[in-house]
């Protein structure tokens, strides 16, 4: 019998809570909801603190692959430039300079500085040409600078000899001349000079290009006969001051 009353007082004793459990079941679950939406919160944190550092640890891995690529691709244009001998023209030593003439009158000569122009307008890079046949100056600075009477074209890199046209169509074929070419600058603009027109070269505005001027503070030690104007070359022609 006490086992019995025992068992009844122990139950009874258990009631306050089942009640308080029944009679406020919104706190109950509201509690349990504010549990499940903290633990909700903490991952979704985790989560995106974990996609952030996936994407700073790519970002980061991009960054030194493309600054790895770069400094091999100018290691190999280095080690290729220094395969060539260092005979630079003047003002050619970040640049390109190619020699060149306008004269047809010996065609293959003619063709190759096309052939040289042509691959060089296709790679888009910045390069400076000097026809030595509009000036003289740049005929006499080809011979001095490889020592003796070359014919054009003559391609230059960076104060390197690249050569003449066949030379510079073999690396073409074996595609090392685009990796030569590797941060030359890339033209801004697809029309041609204003000034010149891509010729590099203006008629003189002192003689109009008839290379004889009349000296006015000289005008009596030459009797009023014409004299060679100064500003001009050969032909009548001084350097673009726009593109120049």
């Amino acid at each position: 019998m006490k086992n019995i009353n025992g068992g009844i007082l122990r139950k009874i004793k258990s009631l306050p809570t089942l009640v308080f459990q029944v009679n406020h079941p919104t706190k109950h679950l509201q509690s349990q909801l504010t549990t499940n939406t903290q633990h909700d919160n903490k991952m979704l944190c985790q989560n995106i603190d974990l996609a952030n550092d996936v994407d700073h640890e790519e970002t980061t891995c991009e960054y030194e692959t493309h600054h790895f690529f770069q400094e091999s691709n100018t290691m190999e244009e280095n080690k290729l430039l220094c395969d060539f001998e260092y005979k630079c023209p003047q003002g050619g030593k970040d640049a390109i300079i190619l020699y060149t003439t306008s004269l047809r009158g010996i065609r293959k000569t003619f063709e190759d500085c096309n052939m040289i122009r042509f691959l060089l307008e296709s790679f888009r890079v910045v390069y400076y040409e000097r026809d030595v046949s509009i000036h003289i100056e740049y005929r006499e600075e080809l011979w001095r600078i490889l020592g003796g009477r070359i014919v054009p074209p003559r391609l230059f890199i960076k104060g390197r000899d690249i050569g003449g046209a066949d030379e510079v169509v073999g690396l073409h074929e074996q595609g090392i001349l685009k990796k030569l070419l590797h941060d030359i600058p890339l033209i801004s603009s697809n029309f041609p000079c204003n000034g010149c027109c891509g010729i590099r070269f203006v008629l003189c505005l002192s003689c109009h290009g008839c290379c004889k001027i009349i000296d006015q503070d000289q005008g009596k030690d030459t009797n009023g006969y014409p004299i060679r104007c100064p500003k001009c070359n050969e032909n009548g022609l001084i350097k673009c001051p726009v593109c120049s």
